[in-house]
């Protein structure tokens, strides 16, 4: 949802309060008798302000101390370094240490004038401008209020475990105490591995090449980059990044997930190795989350991408899927990804969830945790250690006398920090005194002018975060770091603050980090004596300071099960406030495998390619290694009964003060599989639920849930009961005894089961009955117990529940909940179930802004369904209550590229129409001031509110199938009945229809043979179509009936041609025949000659197969090629329709198979000569595949594959885009298995290549250019290229096809050419518009350069001093077809 509100301009907001939008959907109160029309004529366009952003998560009436990272507004010096390369102007004079470092001595500096009880953490100044730190909650907005802050944002922080020692053979050199903790080690002695079985992890990719992780990768896909190899994303440093130029951390997260469930513990070089919970199971991989090209820097996902992993991996036979993915913020239960999700449960796959980390707060878990029948998980911490000792500290004098008297009573001390498996740190440090070298704050220049090789450092707590003083002591060669409690000094923050007391720092810091391969014995010492020994060293200097380290190192225990602090709170956000999660596992610096990015190259270590991190990402994989376990042992249980032998088993977790965790937070508790295996019985609640199918219908189902709630009861409400099953899945009969427990006080209600004892026989079900009864005095809250069964000598099972005692339900906190849609699929076409009302719950008192979004699969909002605001923005409010929206259809109106309304010649916003599909509709509530700002409240905090429903859209005018219950009532948006029997548009139709467009179905009549039909259409049917069009852009579908081996043409009048330019400029003539299908432009059309009637033809073209075969060496035709032909008519005589090189013709054809994106391309043959044109492929459900050419012209197509396999590009930067092309039949090599990326291209092999590539031909086959023969290979290419304005010579008679293309003209031939396809650009890296060398750039150049720098198209080369852009440069084979293949995408005409 990355084009929303806040984008917009206030010029739009003025304009906005001025229209009168009558036409859209109204928005109504349904807290009134009647619905209460609200102004249609309040667009109100909120401007972001600059403000200082502070997390909605923090608190700040709390008077607690919190950890909070602030972010100053300079950039840091990691962002100054790349700019000054780049020539980056405003970064590169401001973004350096020094101007980094000043900033930050002066926000101190401000925070200790104004008294703000502040204590720095972590310092950062490389990659972050800012702090980690310590302060009062109820202090941010103080703090928010220093100028230069900007942002303050919540930290979570990490408590990294050790790595236990081996109890015995058995458990080898991997961390033992999660798997303890839920029963896994209990399982493998009884012979369950997960074996067998094959578990799907859909995540960020895997790196299969880690020792842990070969044995059981066994394949997958990658959704992101659509291609077979969900590889993990390598890390690139800025000067790495040839693409972007921002620098990327890479991703890591798939391959810890996948660790921690099918861990081999094979890696032979390491000292720890990797054991996963079910470390007998294959491993498939599904890479749904990458490099967001609009933030380079950072990896995202959309809905598409992820469910096109889960498609994947059900089709792949996957027995369980993890999903440690998730949006916090869309709590919809019917989201696009929970139904794919509630669809592969149904299909038997065991579906594990992360519950999301925005905790703790109520309601704070997100989609796609929401789905009703998955398991989620929550997160609970592990049992861990810590280790202390005592040291002893001498002043050693140059006479050898020592002074240790004075510090007899110093030296006790935690280790706070080391290196994993190596906790033997006697036999580091031994018995003997080590030289001291006090290295001030710890900072890598604090070791100038110091010999630490060898020795203890002494550093001073503050300015630089502990891991960069470790990393410093480590780099300086240093045995270990001694750490004490202390601050940088406010009068001189390059120094530490030695005085005798310092407040809150005189004793131990107490923190642990644990262990890490980068890390070295660090030791935490009291401030008060750190400071001591600093000072003494200084007064002191012909003396120096050596410590004794003890020869033992006490370990104490830290218990685990306590809830980790991010983990997110249920309810889920259906009508029953349902439990969720499900079940919580280990989550707390998990230990797992991490990658090296080894691919490729043999002689990367993965010695130390461990590491741990926290999240329920990390609990996640633990349940779906149980679920392995378990599926092992009954092969025969449904995805519901794993879900409840691990929720009916699970242990209760207590606080620190032993009170019970809620059902919200825990579930039914944390997993012990040890006890699950050994249940035979199975409760579970009989839940019958609506959910929608995978085409949006809604569907009854019963879900066999492990938890159950009665929802929101009114007191004095009639008795209500909830159905229960015991499921004997074992071989003998079971007797349980059964009871009620309550967690908490229930004073006047009461529930009771209808029986003491419940008996199940063998492989048979028994039911049970809840009964609740609420009193007329029962005080509004939630009230949770659960069902305890008890049975001598089996597993005490539990189910728990719920209800809620009120009128309505609570107000989660997030202003906007309980969205509805009537009809979960809309038929604009049909004249019943139409379009669908929205009703929604404002809880929110403080808005006066309501709008309502239109969001694609892709998370992009394309455009609004309606806004309005109150009359006065001032003073008045919008009332909380229930409001609904009717008549939504497939009527919207679109955002551009910045996220602004588009406006007609009128000034007024343009409506268009979505395509079939899935669509999320986002309603968005804020408060906004007189200048369409977002106003914030005392705290700090912004005032908005968003919530999130899906619905799908079919444009079908057939009145055959698909349910979505009953039409919405009120005024509704009139569209004509369309004849039942036209048939419908075609997915080929579809591809060539643009997003915006309605649709309208014209019938055609034909004549003709089964071989040879021809085509008409009637001109009051066209007359009927135009006028329903209005002023709408549309695509006049004309659909022909045949079959798939006729050959079809369809002819217009010359007077029809003239309807048709009646039409707004963007509307479209689409002809589809078959499997087959055409766009023509209304702009071409507007081309006729007078009196000319136009002739459209379809048909195979079996006969050309062998032309194109003996094109490409080693090829193959997928499918039969096909011929698309357009001509002017009069009288007798045809002419073919000229197609300017600036009209873009889009047609598409069916071919069988699904064929993978990015694995074949299209030939294309006009006038006898044959070359490849861009294309994208598009797996249909049918087993077919949908290819889209767009180039202006039509001729015959016909798709091809190769096998393409270059030797010489795995170490290149763009070997993705190198193989993309070559697979597309663009780009060809230097030889059969070499491409020489870094080899130079010349002037007329990049023309030929981009002229090609768009499928550009020309009449003439000459030029003015005398160094051009006719007979060249590239002639042809080069007129293509000159006559559409893409070249333009040296001089002009001068083309110098034999020179190597320069990195500049390069750039200035590709901005024509996107300019050429009518594609606007969109920065993904804005500040990217300058170079170091911009001086030495042509001023032809300078434009583009700067336009497709910014779009990600083009960068810099880099260079020992600095990141310059060389524009004389000769351009290397792999930037060009890097270059190329994003233009390609940009442009859409390629995947």
């Amino acid at each position: 949802m990355n084009k929303h509100l806040l984008s917009r301009k206030l010029s739009l907001l003025m304009l906005a309060l001025g229209l009168t939008l009558g036409t859209l959907p109204s928005i109504a109160s349904a807290s009134n008798s009647t619905y209460l029309q609200l102004p249609q004529d309040a667009r109100s366009l909120a401007d972001p302000s600059d403000e200082t952003i502070i997390s909605p998560q923090i608190n700040t009436t709390s008077s607690n101390k919190v950890r909070v990272i602030v972010q100053l507004t300079g950039q840091p010096a990691a962002v100054g370094k790349y700019a000054a390369k780049q020539g980056i102007r405003s970064l590169a004079a401001t973004a350096t240490e020094p101007a980094v470092n000043a900033e930050q001595s002066s926000f101190l500096r401000k925070v200790t004038n104004q008294h703000i009880d502040l204590q720095v953490n972590y310092q950062y100044n490389t990659v972050l401008n800012g702090f980690e730190v310590t302060i009062p909650a109820n202090e941010i907005p103080e703090l928010a209020q220093i100028e230069g802050v900007k942002s303050i944002q919540e930290n979570h922080i990490w408590y990294p475990i050790p790595i236990e020692s081996s109890e015995s053979e058995e458990t080898g050199n991997y961390e033992s105490s999660p798997l303890k903790q839920i029963g896994a080690i209990d399982a493998w002695k009884n012979g369950y591995t997960g074996a067998g079985l094959k578990v799907g992890v859909i995540d960020t990719g895997v790196d299969y090449t880690h020792p842990d992780i070969a044995p059981a990768y066994k394949g997958g896909y990658d959704s992101f980059y659509r291609d077979s190899d969900p590889y993990e994303e390598v890390p690139l440093t800025p000067e790495e990044d040839v693409e972007y130029g921002t620098g990327y951390e890479g991703t890591y997260h798939g391959t810890h997930v996948a660790g921690t469930i099918i861990g081999r513990f094979a890696n032979k070089t390491s000292d720890i190795v990797q054991k996963g919970v079910a470390y007998g199971a294959d491993l498939y991989a599904y890479k749904v989350l990458g490099r967001d090209i609009d933030r380079p820097d950072k990896s995202s996902g959309t809905s598409a991408q992820v469910i096109d992993g889960i498609e994947r991996a059900v089709k792949d036979g996957m027995d369980v899927i993890n999903l440690s993915l998730g949006s916090d913020s869309e709590k919809d239960v019917n989201s696009p990804d929970a139904v794919a999700i509630n669809n592969a449960v149904l299909s038997g796959v065991v579906a594990v969830i992360a519950n999301g980390n925005a905790g703790p707060g109520s309601s704070s878990m997100g989609s796609p945790a929401t789905s009703q029948l998955a398991i989620a998980v929550g997160a609970v911490t592990s049992e861990t250690k810590y280790f202390t000792g005592h040291l002893t500290p001498e002043l050693v004098h140059n006479d050898g006398s020592v002074t240790s008297a004075t510090y007899a009573t110093y030296g006790n001390f935690n280790v706070m920090a080391w290196e994993t498996a190596q906790e033997d740190f006697h036999s580091i440090l031994g018995d003997d005194p080590h030289e001291v070298v006090y290295v001030g704050l710890g900072g890598d220049s604090d070791y100038i002018g110091k010999n630490a090789e060898g020795k203890i450092v002494l550093a001073s707590r503050g300015s630089y975060a502990f891991i960069d003083k470790i990393a410093a002591a480590k780099a300086h060669g240093a045995k270990a770091i001694v750490i004490f409690n202390g601050n940088a000094d406010p009068s001189n923050p390059t120094q530490a603050d030695l005085s005798e007391y310092v407040n809150g720092r005189d004793g131990l810091y107490g923190g642990n980090l644990g262990d890490s391969f980068d890390f070295i014995p660090t030791v935490d010492l009291a401030g008060k004596e750190g400071r001591a020994l600093a000072r003494a060293l200084i007064q002191n200097p012909e003396t120096r300071l050596q410590f004794t380290f003890p020869s033992s190192y006490p370990d104490h225990l830290i218990p685990g099960d306590k809830l980790a602090d991010f983990s997110s709170w249920g309810p889920n956000a259906d009508a029953n406030l349902s439990i969720k999660p499900d079940i919580a596992a280990p989550g707390v610096n998990i230990l797992s495998t991490w990658p090296a990015y080894g691919k490729g190259k043999p002689e990367t270590s993965y010695d130390k390619a461990y590491n741990r991190i926290s999240g329920t990402s990390m609990a996640t994989p633990h349940v779906a290694g149980l679920a392995l376990l378990l599926k092992q042992a009954h092969p025969n249980w449904s995805p519901f009964d794993i879900r409840a032998a691990l929720a009916n088993t699970a242990d209760g977790i207590v606080d620190d003060d032993g009170d019970r965790y809620d059902v919200y937070q825990q579930g039914a508790g944390r997993a012990n599989v040890a006890s699950a295996l050994k249940t035979p019985a199975l409760l579970q609640a009989l839940e019958p639920i609506t959910i929608l199918d995978k085409n949006f219908n809604p569907q009854s189902v019963m879900n066999y849930n492990s938890s159950t709630s009665f929802g929101v009861v009114a007191p004095g409400t009639p008795q209500q009961i909830k159905n229960l099953q015991l499921k004997n899945t074992g071989n003998n009969d079971v007797t349980y005894t059964t009871r009620v427990d309550w967690y908490s006080k229930h004073d006047g209600i009461e529930a009771a089961l209808d029986h003491e004892t419940l008996t199940a026989n063998a492989g048979r079900t028994s039911t049970l009955q809840l009964k609740l009864n609420v009193g007329t005095a029962a005080e509004e809250a939630f009230y949770e117990g659960q069902i305890t069964l008890e049975s001598s000598g089996l597993p005490t099972l539990h189910l728990p529940f719920v209800v809620y005692v009120g009128q309505e339900q609570p107000a989660n906190g997030f202003g906007i909940q309980e969205l509805y849609v009537t009809n979960s699929v809309v038929y604009p076409n049909r004249t019943t179930q139409s379009s669908t009302d929205l009703s929604f719950k404002l809880t929110a008192d403080d808005t006066n802004l309501l709008e309502i979004d239109v969001v694609d699969l892709n998370d992009a909002t394309i455009g609004y369904f309606t806004s309005q605001t109150t009359k006065d923005l001032t003073n008045e409010r919008f009332e909380p209550g229930k409001y609904v929206v009717q008549n939504l259809n497939n009527k919207y109106y679109p955002y551009d590229e910045e996220g602004n309304p588009i406006l007609n010649e009128k000034g007024e916003p343009t409506s268009a129409y979505l395509k079939d599909g899935i669509y999320k509709i986002l309603v968005y509530a804020a408060q906004l001031n007189s200048k369409g700002q977002i106003v914030k409240d005392k705290n700090g905090q912004k005032i908005e509110y968003s919530g999130v429903i899906s619905y799908r859209v079919d444009n079908s005018s057939s009145n055959t199938g698909g349910t979505g219950g009953p039409s919405g009532g009120g005024s509704s948006v009139i569209i004509p009945p369309t004849n039942p029997s036209t048939p419908a548009v075609t997915d080929a139709a579809k591809a060539v229809i643009e997003q915006g467009l309605k649709q309208i179905v014209v019938a055609s009549k034909s004549t003709g043979t089964n071989a040879a039909l021809t085509a008409t259409i009637a001109d009051n049917d066209l007359k009927t179509a135009i006028a329903s069009a209005s002023t709408s852009p549309a695509a006049i579908v004309v659909p022909v009936t045949s079959n798939k081996d006729a050959n079809v043409t369809i002819t217009f009048t010359a007077d029809q041609i003239k309807q048709f330019t009646s039409l707004p400029s963007q509307s479209s003539l689409v002809i589809q025949v078959g499997g087959s299908a055409i766009s023509i432009p209304a702009s071409l059309l507007a081309k006729a000659p007078a009196n000319n009637d136009i002739e459209l033809a379809i048909h195979p073209a079996a006969n050309q197969a062998a032309a194109f075969l003996s094109k490409v060496a080693g090829s193959t035709v997928i499918g039969t090629p096909v011929s698309f032909e357009a001509n002017w008519v009069k009288d007798t005589i045809r002419t073919a329709v000229p197609v300017p090189s600036d009209t873009f013709i889009k047609r598409a054809f069916t071919l069988p198979g699904s064929i993978e994106a990015n694995s074949a391309g299209v030939l294309f043959e006009e006038n006898g000569i044959i070359t490849p044109v861009a294309s994208i492929f598009q797996k249909q459900k049918d087993n077919t595949t949908i290819v889209t050419v767009s180039r202006p012209g039509f001729s015959v197509y016909a798709a091809v594959n190769r096998a393409v396999k270059f030797d010489d590009i795995e170490a290149s930067w763009a070997a993705s885009h190198i193989t993309a092309l070559a697979n597309k039949l663009i780009i060809n090599g230097t030889n059969e298995t070499t491409f020489s990326p870094k080899t130079h291209l010349t002037r007329a092999a990049f023309t030929s290549l981009l002229v090609r590539s768009l499928g550009l031909r020309s009449s003439k086959t000459t030029t003015s250019f005398t160094d051009v023969k006719s007979s060249d290979w590239y002639a042809n290419d080069v007129a293509a290229a000159f006559a559409s304005g893409l070249i333009q010579g040296k001089d002009s008679q001068t083309f110098a096809p034999n020179d190597n293309v320069t990195r500049q003209e390069l750039t200035v031939i590709l901005d024509r050419a996107l300019q050429l396809t009518g594609v606007k650009l969109k920065p993904s890296t804005p500040s990217l518009h300058a170079y170091a060398d911009n001086d030495k750039i042509a001023a032809y150049a300078k434009d583009s350069v700067s336009a497709l720098s910014a779009a990600g198209i083009i960068r810099g080369d880099t260079s020992d001093d600095g990141s310059l852009f060389h524009p004389q440069a000769a351009t290397t084979r792999e930037t060009a077809a890097a270059a190329l293949h994003q233009l390609l995408k940009k442009a859409n005409l390629t995947d």
